[in-house]
């Protein structure tokens, strides 16, 4: 499929007027191959800061729905999945019990982050240099979905407060509501995107953007690519012990980004 795109790509590039057509042909091979990317974002600390609302709202909702923890220990949800987080707050009561009522969860959540909206978008704020490297991704023609341990609606709702959501195919990607366990979500929007858009997308084609080891992992379980973002609770030092295919302080530098993602 990737060959037949190239040569289409290329064929009707040789019917661009005289200059124009080298031009034009190496913008089209780009796009045909770019066309075969899936890049696949974190959210929380990658793409948006929430200002800690997030997570108010995620302990509130919580204790509603499954009382108050054993204990009193403060817990790291960094690169963690919503359903990870939950079995790991309760680990005296069992997943069977816990992950029964996660419908319920997620309706008190999204209810209780809606009401923090205009809480939300004034202590958070996108990343630096998110927008711009969103919309050169946009161009480029590569699809861009989700990879993060948000639950699915909860994922859409964040991305809509901080006015991002149109860039990214939320069909084509894989949440916490998917799996407790980080490292099956990369195989799962691979699978996703490959029946909504007719073609595989696997190995190096597949990209994963995040700040935490977790998303590093996840990425080489499935045989993808790393690129790691030192705007998490992650410095650069400590995701470089993780071998990530590139690592950046922040995404600003815009054409540095691109040509790590795009390979």
């Amino acid at each position: 499929m990737t060959s037949l795109l190239i040569v289409v790509c290329l064929h009707a590039a040789r019917y661009q007027p005289g200059r124009a057509r080298s031009s034009r042909a190496a913008e089209l091979l780009a796009t045909c191959i770019n066309m075969h990317k899936l890049i696949l974002w974190d959210i929380d600390g990658t793409l948006l800061y929430s200002g800690g609302v997030a997570g108010e709202a995620m302990r509130a909702a919580m204790t509603i729905v499954y009382g108050s923890p054993s204990d009193n220990e403060r817990r790291a949800y960094a690169g963690k999945t919503d359903q990870q987080i939950i079995l790991e707050t309760f680990p005296d009561r069992s997943p069977a019990e816990l992950l029964s009522r996660l419908d319920e969860f997620t309706t008190t959540y999204l209810g209780m982050l809606t009401a923090q909206a205009d809480t939300f978008r004034s202590r958070g704020h996108v990343m630096a240099g998110v927008v711009a490297v969103l919309q050169r991704l946009h161009e480029a023609g590569p699809v861009q979905s989700l990879l993060t341990g948000n639950l699915a609606p909860v994922a859409r709702l964040k991305l809509d407060l901080m006015s991002i959501a149109g860039f990214f195919d939320f069909e084509a990607g894989a949440y916490g509501s998917d799996s407790p366990r980080r490292t099956d979500l990369a195989p799962i929007a691979a699978a996703r995107a490959a029946r909504r858009y007719g073609r595989e997308f696997s190995g190096a084609d597949v990209v994963v953007v995040g700040v935490t080891p977790h998303d590093i992992a996840c990425a080489r379980a499935a045989g993808a690519r790393a690129v790691a973002v030192a705007t998490g609770p992650f410095g650069m030092a400590e995701l470089a012990a993780h071998s990530p295919d590139a690592a950046f302080a922040d995404l600003s530098d815009t054409d540095a980004v691109l040509a790590a993602i795009l390979g």
